[in-house]
Protein backbone atom coordinates (compact mmCIF):
# COMPACT_ATOMS: atom_id res chain seq x y z
CA UNK A 1 0.00 0.00 0.00
CA UNK A 2 1.23 3.54 -0.69
CA UNK A 3 2.42 5.58 2.26
CA UNK A 4 -0.36 8.12 2.88
CA UNK A 5 0.88 9.17 6.30
CA UNK A 6 3.14 12.14 6.96
CA UNK A 7 5.73 11.15 9.51
CA UNK A 8 8.11 13.24 11.58
CA UNK A 9 11.19 11.16 12.32
CA UNK A 10 14.58 11.60 14.00
CA UNK A 11 17.21 12.94 11.64
CA UNK A 12 19.32 9.80 11.77
CA UNK A 13 16.63 8.08 9.66
CA UNK A 14 17.33 10.34 6.67
CA UNK A 15 20.22 8.44 5.16
CA UNK A 16 18.62 5.07 5.93
CA UNK A 17 15.48 6.02 3.99
CA UNK A 18 17.29 7.65 1.03
CA UNK A 19 20.73 5.96 0.91
CA UNK A 20 21.33 6.44 -2.83
CA UNK A 21 20.60 10.15 -3.13
CA UNK A 22 23.94 11.89 -3.86
CA UNK A 23 22.88 15.25 -2.42
CA UNK A 24 21.75 13.75 0.88
CA UNK A 25 24.78 11.47 1.01
CA UNK A 26 27.48 14.04 0.30
CA UNK A 27 26.05 17.37 1.51
CA UNK A 28 24.32 16.66 4.84
CA UNK A 29 25.90 15.59 8.11
CA UNK A 30 25.81 11.92 9.08
CA UNK A 31 23.73 11.49 11.14
CA UNK A 32 21.43 14.42 10.41
CA UNK A 33 20.82 16.07 13.77
CA UNK A 34 17.33 17.59 13.40
CA UNK A 35 13.97 15.93 12.74
CA UNK A 36 12.84 15.19 9.20
CA UNK A 37 9.39 14.98 7.62
CA UNK A 38 8.66 12.06 5.29
CA UNK A 39 5.69 11.29 3.02
CA UNK A 40 5.92 8.66 0.30
CA UNK A 41 8.72 9.68 -2.07
CA UNK A 42 9.18 13.13 -0.48
CA UNK A 43 11.33 14.30 2.41
CA UNK A 44 11.85 17.66 4.14
CA UNK A 45 14.84 18.49 6.32
CA UNK A 46 16.57 21.44 7.92
CA UNK A 47 19.71 22.79 6.25
CA UNK A 48 21.86 25.75 7.27
CA UNK A 49 23.75 28.16 5.02
CA UNK A 50 26.33 29.76 7.28
CA UNK A 51 27.68 32.12 4.62
CA UNK A 52 24.17 33.50 3.93
CA UNK A 53 22.89 33.27 7.53
CA UNK A 54 19.93 31.15 6.49
CA UNK A 55 18.31 28.44 8.59
CA UNK A 56 16.19 26.75 5.97
CA UNK A 57 13.89 23.88 5.21
CA UNK A 58 14.62 21.90 2.03
CA UNK A 59 12.01 19.70 0.37
CA UNK A 60 12.74 17.15 -2.34
CA UNK A 61 10.92 14.28 -3.97
CA UNK A 62 8.23 13.62 -6.56
CA UNK A 63 4.46 13.33 -6.56
CA UNK A 64 4.16 13.45 -2.76
CA UNK A 65 5.89 16.83 -2.37
CA UNK A 66 2.68 18.96 -2.41
CA UNK A 67 1.10 17.14 0.54
CA UNK A 68 4.36 17.10 2.49
CA UNK A 69 4.97 20.79 1.81
CA UNK A 70 1.54 21.70 3.18
CA UNK A 71 2.22 19.71 6.35
CA UNK A 72 5.66 21.25 6.88
CA UNK A 73 4.38 24.79 6.40
CA UNK A 74 1.84 24.16 9.14
CA UNK A 75 4.55 23.50 11.71
CA UNK A 76 7.59 25.48 10.63
CA UNK A 77 10.10 25.98 13.45
CA UNK A 78 10.10 29.68 14.45
CA UNK A 79 13.76 30.23 13.53
CA UNK A 80 13.38 29.05 9.94
CA UNK A 81 13.98 31.92 7.49
CA UNK A 82 14.47 30.08 4.21
CA UNK A 83 12.83 27.48 2.01
CA UNK A 84 14.31 25.43 -0.85
CA UNK A 85 12.40 23.19 -3.24
CA UNK A 86 13.27 21.59 -6.52
CA UNK A 87 12.45 24.09 -9.24
CA UNK A 88 9.55 22.11 -10.64
CA UNK A 89 7.71 22.92 -7.40
CA UNK A 90 8.51 26.65 -7.22
CA UNK A 91 5.13 27.68 -8.62
CA UNK A 92 3.45 25.59 -5.92
CA UNK A 93 5.46 27.34 -3.20
CA UNK A 94 4.62 30.75 -4.65
CA UNK A 95 0.95 29.81 -4.60
CA UNK A 96 1.12 28.61 -1.00
CA UNK A 97 3.23 31.41 0.48
CA UNK A 98 2.73 34.45 -1.76
CA UNK A 99 4.14 37.58 -0.15
CA UNK A 100 6.04 35.62 2.50
CA UNK A 101 8.64 34.72 -0.13
CA UNK A 102 11.55 37.14 -0.47
CA UNK A 103 14.64 37.23 -2.65
CA UNK A 104 16.54 34.08 -3.44
CA UNK A 105 18.08 32.20 -6.32
CA UNK A 106 17.89 29.18 -8.57
CA UNK A 107 20.90 26.91 -8.41
CA UNK A 108 22.05 23.41 -9.24
CA UNK A 109 23.94 21.01 -6.99
CA UNK A 110 26.37 18.98 -9.10
CA UNK A 111 28.76 16.16 -8.31
CA UNK A 112 31.26 13.77 -9.85
CA UNK A 113 33.03 10.65 -8.70
CA UNK A 114 35.45 10.64 -11.64
CA UNK A 115 38.72 12.54 -11.72
CA UNK A 116 38.60 14.96 -14.69
CA UNK A 117 41.28 15.06 -17.39
CA UNK A 118 44.10 17.56 -16.97
CA UNK A 119 43.52 20.95 -18.56
CA UNK A 120 46.25 22.60 -20.67
CA UNK A 121 46.58 25.53 -18.24
CA UNK A 122 47.00 23.39 -15.09
CA UNK A 123 50.81 23.73 -15.02
CA UNK A 124 50.23 27.43 -14.24
CA UNK A 125 48.45 26.62 -10.97
CA UNK A 126 49.95 27.09 -7.51
CA UNK A 127 48.62 26.40 -4.05
CA UNK A 128 47.52 29.50 -2.14
CA UNK A 129 47.56 30.14 1.59
CA UNK A 130 44.24 30.88 3.26
CA UNK A 131 45.66 33.54 5.57
CA UNK A 132 48.66 34.93 3.71
CA UNK A 133 46.79 35.31 0.41
CA UNK A 134 43.38 36.25 1.83
CA UNK A 135 43.60 39.94 0.92
CA UNK A 136 44.54 39.17 -2.69
CA UNK A 137 41.80 36.54 -3.05
CA UNK A 138 39.21 38.92 -1.63
CA UNK A 139 40.26 41.65 -4.08
CA UNK A 140 40.08 39.19 -6.97
CA UNK A 141 36.60 38.11 -5.91
CA UNK A 142 35.45 41.72 -5.90
CA UNK A 143 36.33 42.23 -9.56
CA UNK A 144 35.73 38.71 -10.89
CA UNK A 145 33.03 37.07 -8.78
CA UNK A 146 31.41 39.35 -6.17
CA UNK A 147 29.01 36.61 -5.01
CA UNK A 148 31.81 34.10 -4.33
CA UNK A 149 31.35 32.11 -1.13
CA UNK A 150 34.94 30.98 -0.74
CA UNK A 151 35.43 32.96 2.52
CA UNK A 152 39.22 33.54 2.33
CA UNK A 153 41.00 33.97 5.64
CA UNK A 154 38.34 32.21 7.72
CA UNK A 155 39.97 28.79 7.89
CA UNK A 156 37.06 27.16 6.12
CA UNK A 157 39.01 26.27 2.95
CA UNK A 158 40.79 22.91 2.86
CA UNK A 159 42.70 23.69 -0.35
CA UNK A 160 43.25 26.78 -2.50
CA UNK A 161 44.52 26.66 -6.07
CA UNK A 162 45.25 29.75 -8.15
CA UNK A 163 47.33 31.30 -10.89
CA UNK A 164 49.54 34.38 -10.95
CA UNK A 165 50.77 36.61 -13.73
CA UNK A 166 53.71 38.93 -13.07
CA UNK A 167 53.15 38.24 -9.38
CA UNK A 168 49.48 39.25 -9.40
CA UNK A 169 46.70 36.79 -8.63
CA UNK A 170 44.50 36.27 -11.70
CA UNK A 171 42.59 33.08 -10.82
CA UNK A 172 41.60 31.20 -7.68
CA UNK A 173 39.28 28.56 -6.32
CA UNK A 174 38.60 26.84 -3.01
CA UNK A 175 37.77 23.37 -1.77
CA UNK A 176 35.60 23.27 1.36
CA UNK A 177 34.21 20.29 3.22
CA UNK A 178 30.45 19.82 3.55
CA UNK A 179 28.83 18.78 6.84
CA UNK A 180 29.10 15.23 5.48
CA UNK A 181 32.87 15.65 5.25
CA UNK A 182 32.89 15.62 1.44
CA UNK A 183 34.76 18.16 -0.72
CA UNK A 184 32.75 20.99 -2.24
CA UNK A 185 34.20 23.58 -4.62
CA UNK A 186 33.53 27.27 -4.03
CA UNK A 187 34.51 30.69 -5.32
CA UNK A 188 35.99 29.76 -8.70
CA UNK A 189 37.10 33.14 -10.05
CA UNK A 190 39.17 34.46 -12.97
CA UNK A 191 40.10 38.09 -13.42
CA UNK A 192 38.08 39.58 -16.33
CA UNK A 193 41.28 40.46 -18.20
CA UNK A 194 42.54 36.85 -17.94
CA UNK A 195 39.41 35.08 -19.18
CA UNK A 196 39.43 32.93 -22.27
CA UNK A 197 42.75 31.26 -21.41
CA UNK A 198 41.33 28.14 -19.77
CA UNK A 199 42.18 29.16 -16.21
CA UNK A 200 38.66 28.53 -14.89
CA UNK A 201 38.74 25.01 -16.34
CA UNK A 202 42.21 24.45 -14.90
CA UNK A 203 41.31 25.61 -11.38
CA UNK A 204 38.06 23.64 -11.31
CA UNK A 205 39.64 20.53 -12.78
CA UNK A 206 42.69 20.70 -10.53
CA UNK A 207 40.58 21.03 -7.39
CA UNK A 208 38.17 18.31 -8.52
CA UNK A 209 40.99 15.87 -9.23
CA UNK A 210 42.51 16.43 -5.80
CA UNK A 211 39.07 15.97 -4.24
CA UNK A 212 38.27 12.74 -6.08
CA UNK A 213 41.73 11.31 -5.48
CA UNK A 214 41.46 11.92 -1.72
CA UNK A 215 37.73 11.54 -1.03
CA UNK A 216 36.27 9.71 -4.03
CA UNK A 217 33.81 12.51 -4.82
CA UNK A 218 33.58 16.25 -5.53
CA UNK A 219 30.55 18.54 -5.52
CA UNK A 220 29.77 22.15 -6.34
CA UNK A 221 26.84 24.55 -6.63
CA UNK A 222 26.17 26.85 -9.57
CA UNK A 223 23.59 29.48 -10.48
CA UNK A 224 21.15 27.88 -12.88
CA UNK A 225 21.46 30.63 -15.51
CA UNK A 226 25.27 30.46 -15.74
CA UNK A 227 25.49 28.60 -19.04
CA UNK A 228 29.22 29.21 -19.42
CA UNK A 229 30.02 27.62 -16.06
CA UNK A 230 27.62 24.75 -16.75
CA UNK A 231 29.44 23.90 -19.97
CA UNK A 232 32.76 23.79 -18.10
CA UNK A 233 31.45 21.63 -15.29
CA UNK A 234 29.75 19.17 -17.61
CA UNK A 235 32.92 18.89 -19.68
CA UNK A 236 34.78 18.00 -16.48
CA UNK A 237 32.27 15.24 -15.68
CA UNK A 238 29.92 16.94 -13.19
CA UNK A 239 26.22 16.01 -13.27
CA UNK A 240 23.18 17.73 -11.78
CA UNK A 241 21.73 15.86 -8.82
CA UNK A 242 19.26 18.51 -7.63
CA UNK A 243 17.95 21.67 -9.31
CA UNK A 244 16.99 23.96 -6.44
CA UNK A 245 14.94 27.13 -6.04
CA UNK A 246 15.88 28.80 -2.75
CA UNK A 247 13.97 31.71 -1.28
CA UNK A 248 14.15 33.69 1.94
CA UNK A 249 11.05 33.34 4.07
CA UNK A 250 9.52 36.39 5.73
CA UNK A 251 7.72 36.08 9.08
CA UNK A 252 4.01 35.42 8.88
CA UNK A 253 1.57 38.07 10.13
CA UNK A 254 1.12 36.10 13.34
CA UNK A 255 4.87 36.06 13.96
CA UNK A 256 5.33 39.84 13.63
Amino acid sequence: MPDTMIRRLPGDALHELFPEDPFLRWDLAHPHTSDIWVHGDAVAFQRHSHSRHIHGISVLGGQDVPALLDAVLEELPPDVNGLAVERQFLALVQQRLGSRLAAGGDWDWMWTELAPPRAPAEPELVELDDLRDATEITALNQVGNPTAESEPGTGRTRLWLGARESGRLIAAGAMHLTPAGAPHLAGIVVHPRARGRGLGVAVTGGLARRAVDEYGVCSLGMYADNDRARAIYERLGFRVARAWASRRLLPSDTDR
